[in-house]
């Protein structure tokens, strides 16, 4: 904008020039070195609106880019606020998750006691495994949802890792080979 409205103003500039002249010429100055100073004054007379436009389209064009930075922290704050958020709640349901899994292994703990002692049948032990692979899963999936919930509030942060593909397949570890 500052360079469209200085185009409203003159320009005022001073030119200098000093050197030494040819051969031929140089019998006309006794010095044999020329020098001049000029100045000169140029403004903007008729331009047609054309000043203004080009004023009014910077003007434009920096609003255009406000509006464009606001978005771009609007956007990035609410991919934060979005990472963070999802990143608790599934803590909070892997944490219960895990609860429940507990109770399940202390459920399949107690039916294969039951069945050692000659108590109750296979199909109770069955039952509480099947009721414990389930559970299994599900804090297997909320704890994975949690860990790329991590990863994305990282990336929305601004990431922090510049590791191109062959980096990742270098830093994988390789078995040892057993003797």
């Amino acid at each position: 904008m500052g360079v469209a409205k200085a185009n409203f103003f003159p320009v005022i500039s001073l030119t200098a020039l000093l050197g030494g002249v040819s051969p031929q010429l140089n019998q006309l100055v006794s010095s044999g070195t020329q020098w001049s100073v000029a100045g000169g004054l140029a403004g903007p007379l008729f331009t047609g609106g054309r000043l203004k436009s080009q004023y009014k389209v910077a003007f434009a064009q920096r609003d255009q880019s406000e509006i464009v930075y606001r978005q771009s922290v609007t956007l990035a704050f609410g991919e934060v606020s979005t990472a963070l958020s999802a990143h608790l709640k599934l803590a909070d349901a892997l944490r219960e998750e895990t609860r429940s899994v507990h109770a399940y292994q202390e459920s399949v703990h107690l039916a294969n006691l039951r069945y050692d002692s000659g108590l109750s049948s296979y199909f109770e032990v069955l039952d509480a495994k099947l009721q414990l692979f389930p559970a299994q899963q599900q804090a297997v999936q909320y704890d994975l949802g949690r860990k790329v919930a991590l990863v994305n509030l990282y990336k929305a942060l601004g990431g922090g890792w510049k590791l191109g593909d062959t980096d990742w397949l270098n830093s994988t570890p390789t078995p040892n080979p057993s003797p």
